[in-house]
Parts: C-alpha cells; sequence; structure tokens
C-alpha cells in the first residue's frame, strides 16, 4: 500500500526508497538520470515518486557536483532592444548546453552591476556574462572572485575574463565615410557622456573627420531616445550652425534627434540626414528607414555563450578577445547633401 504525507510535509528521498523496496543511493542514481539503474528498478522508482509526489532538490544536487548549470547575464539597458538581440544571441549559443541564466539590470550604475555580480557569485551561479559594463576592471574581477566571466562590448583586461565586442572605432569612421560620400561636410556626432567606457564610436568619428579635413562637432546625450530629443532641441534652441548630416551615438538616440528635427518643420534626411548605431528591428521599419551601422548583436551574444562554453569545459590561459566588423546598412535617412 502506498505512503501518503501531510501537504505540509516534504516527501525525501528516503520516503521513495522505503516505497520502493530499494535503498536511497539507488534512488540518487535514478534522480541523476545514471545508466547504472536497470529499466525496471528505474521505473519502480519513478513511480514512487510519482504517487507520493516527490520533488528533487535540483538545486542540492548540482551543488554537490560543484556546478549549478545556471549562468548570470548583466544587461546595461532592458530598454534598448539591442540587449534583448544581445540575450537571443546567448540563448541560441546555450541551447541544448542544460545551462539556466539568471538575468540581472545595471542601468549604467556602477554600484548596481556590482552588487548584481556579487549577487550571482553568491548564488553559485558557473559563470557571469556581462553586456554593456560600465566598472573598471579591478571592480569586476573582486565581484567575480573566480567565477568565469565574458564581457560583451567592452574588451576587459581581466584573468579568466573574455571579450566579444564589434569594432567600435571602424564605426564611427565608417558612419562619417558614408555621410562625406553623400557630400556632407558639417556633421555632427551626438555621442555619450565622457565617465562612460564607451568611447571608441566617437574616436573613430574624430579620426575620420580630422582625415577628411573637417571641423568636428560634437555634442552629448544619454542613449536614450528621450535624450537625443532634448539635446537636439536645445541645440537648435542655441542657434548654433545646424549640422547638413548627425551621426548618433546609437539609434534610440538617432530617433529621438529625428522626433526633435521633425517637430522643428526641419525634415529627414531633405535638410539634415541622421544615421545611428547597432541596427536595432525598428530602425528598418518602413516608417522610420534609419540609415545604422549593424553592430551584428545577435552574433555577439552567440560568440559569448561559446566562450563560457569552452571556459566552463575547462578552457585556461590568457583571456580570448574576439572583436566583430560593423557594416553600413543604408536605408531612407541619408540622402546626398543639398549643395
Amino acid at each position: 500500500m502506498k505512503q501518503t504525507f501531510p501537504a505540509s510535509r516534504s516527501v525525501t528521498m528516503e520516503d521513495v526508497a522505503r516505497d520502493a523496496g530499494v535503498s536511497r543511493a539507488l534512488v540518487s542514481l535514478v534522480m541523476r538520470d545514471s545508466p547504472k539503474v536497470s529499466p525496471a528498478k528505474r521505473a519502480a522508482v519513478l513511480e514512487s515518486a510519482a504517487a507520493l509526489g516527490y520533488s528533487p532538490n535540483r538545486l542540492a544536487s548540482r551543488l554537490a557536483s560543484h556546478r549549478t548549470n545556471t549562468l548570470g547575464v548583466l544587461f546595461l539597458d532592458l530598454h534598448n532592444s539591442v540587449f534583448a538581440d544581445i540575450y537571443d544571441g546567448i540563448t541560441e549559443g546555450l541551447a541544448g548546453s542544460g545551462n539556466q541564466v539568471m538575468v540581472a539590470v545595471g542601468s549604467a550604475d556602477p554600484g548596481t552591476e556590482l552588487e548584481a555580480v556579487r549577487s550571482f557569485v553568491d548564488l553559485r551561479v558557473d559563470g557571469v556574462l556581462l553586456a554593456g559594463y560600465t566598472g573598471s576592471s579591478e571592480e569586476l574581477a573582486a565581484a567575480l572572485r573566480g567565477t568565469p566571466g565574458v564581457v560583451i562590448t567592452r574588451e576587459m583586461d581581466v584573468d579568466g575574463v573574455d571579450s566579444v565586442l564589434t569594432d567600435d572605432f571602424r564605426s564611427g569612421a565608417l558612419a562619417v565615410e558614408h555621410l562625406y560620400g553623400l557630400g556632407h561636410r558639417r556633421i555632427a556626432h551626438m555621442g555619450i557622456s565622457d565617465w562612460l567606457p564607451y568611447t571608441a564610436r566617437r574616436e573613430g568619428y574624430l579620426h575620420a573627420m580630422r582625415e577628411f579635413g573637417l571641423e568636428p562637432q560634437l555634442v552629448h546625450s544619454d542613449m536614450t531616445e528621450r535624450g537625443g530629443r532634448a539635446v537636439m532641441e536645445q541645440f537648435l534652441d542655441s542657434g548654433g550652425t545646424r549640422p547638413t548630416a548627425v551621426f548618433a551615438h546609437n539609434d534610440l538616440t538617432a530617433l529621438g534627434t529625428m522626433e526633435a528635427l521633425a517637430s522643428r518643420g526641419i525634415a529627414v534626411p531633405g535638410d539634415v540626414a541622421v544615421m545611428g548605431c547597432d541596427n536595432i528591428e525598428v530602425a528598418a521599419s518602413p516608417l522610420i528607414g534609419l540609415t545604422s551601422i549593424d553592430q551584428h548583436a545577435g552574433e555577439l551574444g552567440r560568440v559569448a555563450a561559446r566562450l563560457m562554453l569552452e571556459r566552463l569545459d575547462g578552457r585556461t590561459g590568457p583571456a580570448v578577445v574576439e572583436k566583430l566588423a560593423p557594416s553600413l546598412v543604408v536605408r531612407n535617412s541619408t540622402v546626398p547633401a543639398v549643395r
């Protein structure tokens, strides 16, 4: 006769073993899918487990094997769909590996980021992937405490932490080359705050502007659509010489720039050409048609997942850096300059 237990009492492995007439060790082997158990014994144990409502403590069994099959993933901003594309790439890269992910958001706050990383480590994740990390190498190393890591969109100098990114310097130069080729000479760049460690796009812009003998025109925003709109409105109110083209740090800022220009009756691209960077899905909308620099976000996620799995499989040695080449995606928001 099968046993029953009060709802308040958890069914244990010992209960299943007693009900099935086997040892606790054999029940443990069944729950771990060991091939050492005969089909008949496995069936008996599983029948008893189902009848008793036994739920194995997967976390305990994982900790016993020194692996949790769990990875922490930290994103800078979930409002920017480029990070959703990176997430899709990560999950594709991890498919079939048996690993699950826990997600946290840093929100461009180094303190919040480090707290999330420390929480991941305290929860015994096997590794941490960071997309858009803004803190320092030293802080990251201290927070990880030896846990394998992969930083996405930025190169870091931390032992055991690999990096995967797109060549942002080339992205900035590629944008200027495209706009210059269309005849634009007053090319502004809407960049990000100096304290953020993602200035390579701006550096690429400045390098290309010097190469073409052009005067740089820099304004700063916060990487959001709202920020791009506000900064462009302030610039238009300042009475400064209006550029014929704007290269924004990312697509969201470019969208905000287009909104501000449209609200003042300034046509895009007829009066001002606008282009962004990241090539998020909305940029391809026929209603927007934003020219952008494709950062291959999905591929960044897939490469990061591969690097992490290699670390978990025992790869040692120096940190690996993989850098992807950006590509130009031309749409309706950039046309030849009016002479």
